[in-house]
């Protein structure tokens, strides 16, 4: 009885310290990106918060960087940083925004098509702006995708480097 309870309390005490090693490997691995709450700790220096569900707050070494819509545009805002990329980085968030500006736009020409007091001159007006924002909305995600996509090769590279 007394031998169970003097190997839990020693099988307690190990989990602990390798709890806390682990942890420390993590915050200083150069490459790490885990979950901390409703955070997220990224390559020794970051600190995504989660503040709602379209907005997450970017930290670099505790202090605030910028305001983010998605946690994939932050993930890859801090690649891109961390590899010294900043005007690439500067530049996915830009894309970012016109994005979510093209959104509401075509948001708004939507409601205004639908709306019973717009005549039909009115509606074919509005039809052709919502057709070109459209456009423009896909030949931003595109460049989005494609800024993405340069933060995940920088990242995989990164993982190269380290196999080596």
């Amino acid at each position: 009885m007394v031998g169970d309870h003097l190997r839990s309390r020693v099988t307690e005490k190990a989990q602990k310290l390798l709890n806390k090693i682990a942890d420390e490997l993590l915050n200083s691995n150069p490459n790490a990106i885990f979950r901390n709450g409703d955070s997220i700790m990224a390559f020794g220096e970051y600190e995504i918060e989660k503040v709602s569900s379209n907005e997450y707050k970017i930290y670099k070494k505790d202090i605030f960087v910028l305001t983010c819509n998605s946690v994939r545009i932050a993930l890859s805002y801090c690649i891109l940083d961390k590899n010294k990329m900043s005007t690439d980085a500067k530049h996915l968030v830009a894309l970012e925004e016109k994005l979510l500006q093209r959104q509401n736009e075509m948001m708004h020409y939507r409601h205004f098509i639908t709306s019973p007091r717009t005549d039909n001159f009115r509606k074919e007006v509005v039809l052709h702006r919502l057709s070109s924002a459209k456009y423009e909305y896909n030949i931003i995600q595109k460049q989005l995708t494609k800024s993405i996509n340069v933060a995940k090769y920088c990242q995989q590279k990164g993982f190269d480097n380290e196999i080596i």
